[in-house]
Parts: structure tokens; sequence; C-alpha cells
């Protein structure tokens, strides 16, 4: 603190008062606080974050007698699995609007091999205060606001567009599947109509398996199903979502996973996926595949720049990092 104090030359002529009367309402809050945490973290088991947001503890959380994981037992049943990933990368902008890339793919497994696959894509994506083009279904009012605000948001919301109507498909064919898209069918960026959870006439049932979700690291079921012997799941919350913690393999790692249309048979619907998916690390394989045919690499990323800059003539300027020129850097010696 007395480097950054030094460095940033904060003048002692300001009259700090005020901000002395803020430091101190910080300080009575934390007091009061502090208590309050000591109560909750005392002794606890704890897993420090490691810059990044899939963190899995080696160990196991505090123990919940009375509980324990269902087996998970494969249906035997053939049938087809598939899964549905997708990618967007940020090409550009102009004054007023962003242009976004996306691309989605669909692999099929079935008797534990993956069997086929398909690409769309790449999209070019334009969003503006005009509206969006390129998309299957234009976003309109508070989703296009939200794009507009930020990238990253942005970004999501152009894949969610894009697998919502390939999850549509997919749930309509009249054979029966299981449809299986990455990520949680709950996530509050995610707006799934409610048309695609109820039943429909073919049998099919829908599933989201998040990596990344705070259930899977923080949730005491999680360390209940790392015990178990072999493929199993622990239930967390039932409704049109049954939202479940599961590993697909003995030595696996767990899952959140939301089941939907089941029809009331998350044992049998699971007990498919068991039987006709393979399993890398417990992570169903026709995801892991599709994850790989959606994303961009970075030869993909100059040449649909080079594509768009032809196409539509643009005139390129010269940038610089905002961040790096704006923050600088603090040095820790001297």
């Amino acid at each position: 603190m007395r480097n950054m104090n030094t460095q940033l030359n904060v003048a002692a002529t300001v009259n700090m008062e005020s901000l002395t009367l803020l430091a101190n309402e910080f300080r009575q809050q934390f007091d009061l606080s502090s208590e309050v945490i000591h109560e909750r973290l005392n002794g606890r088991r704890f897993m420090f974050n490691r810059d990044g947001k899939e963190n899995y503890p080696f160990d196991d959380w505090e123990s919940t007698p009375g509980v324990e994981a269902v087996p998970m037992v494969p249906s035997g049943e053939v049938i087809t699995v598939a899964s549905t990933d997708s990618s967007c990368i940020l090409l550009g902008e102009t004054s007023d609007s962003s242009v976004y890339a996306v691309r989605a793919a669909v692999c099929f497994a079935q008797q534990g091999t993956v069997q086929g696959y398909f690409r769309i894509g790449p999209m070019v994506v334009h969003l503006s205060s005009k509206g969006s083009c390129g998309l299957p279904t234009k976003l309109e009012g508070y989703e296009l606001r939200v794009a507009l605000s930020d990238h990253l948001i942005a970004e999501r919301i152009i894949r969610n567009t894009m697998e919502k109507r390939i999850l549509a498909s997919l749930l309509s064919f009249p054979q029966k599947m299981v449809v299986m898209a990455d990520g949680s069918l709950k996530h509050p960026l995610d707006s799934y109509p409610e048309l695609l959870f109820k039943d429909g006439d073919s049998g099919s049932s829908l599933i989201g398996i998040s990596k990344t979700s705070a259930m899977v690291s923080s949730n005491k079921l999680s360390g209940v199903v790392s015990r178990a012997k072999g493929p199993s799941y622990a239930s967390v919350e039932e409704g049109t979502i049954h939202t479940l913690l599961a590993k697909f393999a003995r030595d696996g790692i767990v899952f959140r996973v939301d089941v939907a249309r089941s029809r009331g048979r998350v044992p049998q619907t699971l007990g498919a996926v068991l039987s006709n998916d393979n399993f890398t690390a417990g992570y169903p394989e026709s995801l892991r595949v599709a994850h790989h045919l959606s994303v961009f690499a970075r030869s993909e990323d100059m040449a649909l720049k080079a594509y768009i800059t032809n196409r539509y003539e643009l005139k390129q300027l010269r940038s610089f990092g905002l961040r790096r020129i704006a923050l600088g850097g603090l040095s820790n010696s001297g």
C-alpha cells in the first residue's frame, strides 16, 4: 500500500474527512459481521480459488449423514444421443454496432460410439440498436439492449439463440432420442422457452450437463456421489426440470445434470445415456466432440475477418489495448 500511495501521488491537501467517515462505516460493518462470518466459517473445509471457475475438490466436504447416492444402471435400450454445443467470437465493431461469428455442432452417439455429426456455420451476426441480423430468431427489447451493453453477454445470448433453435428441431423429430446440451437448463441468461421442457409425442428427453456450476464444487452431495463405487447420482431439486449431481463413470468427475421431458423416468433416461454414449473422465464423448467441432481456431478467426473485410469493403482502423494504457502497471519493488 505504501508503494501504491507513492505511485498514485495522493495529495495531502485533500479533505479526507468524508472518506474517513466512510472508512469507519465499513470498519463498523466488518466488526459487526466478523462474529457471524466466524460462526459460519470456523473449522469448515475450504477450497481456495485458483484463478478459474472450474475447480473441483480432491477431498470431500463435510459428511452428509443419511444421504446415499443412487446407482446409475445402464438401460440396455438402443437410442440415439444427440449432443449440441456452440461457440461465438467477436469479429469487430463499428461506431454503433458489433459483428460476431457463431457456429454450432451436433454429435450423435449410439451403443457406446460416436456415429456422426453435422456443423452449422460459421454465421456472421450483426447487432445494433436497429436490431439483430444473422440469427434464426431476432433479438428484441431487453435481450437486445443487454447484448449491446457487453460483448461477453452478447456472445452467450447469440449462442443460446442458436442452441434453442437446434434443440427445438431435434426434439421435434418423430424418432425418440436423448438430446443433450452443454450447460444448465436453468441458467438465468439462457431463457429457454417452456415448450422445450414439455413432454412431446416422440418421448425424447432433454438433458443439460454443466461443468462450471457452483453446485458441483460446493454442494455436500457432490462428495456423496464422488465416493460412490460406480456411476451414480443424487437428486438436488425436482420439478419441471429435475436437477441432479451425477457421475457417469466409476472414477469420473461429478457434474450438474438438469433433466427435462423425462416423463418421471429419470433413472431410465440416465441409464439410456450410460448405455449409448462413451465417457472421458465421466464426460459424455458426444458433448466433447460437439465442443471441439464448434470452437473457432485462430486461423478461422483471421479468415472470417478477411472475408467480412472484402465482402463489405471495410476500412480497418488501427487500435490499441485500452485497459493496459488506462491502468498501466504497479511495480511491487522499490
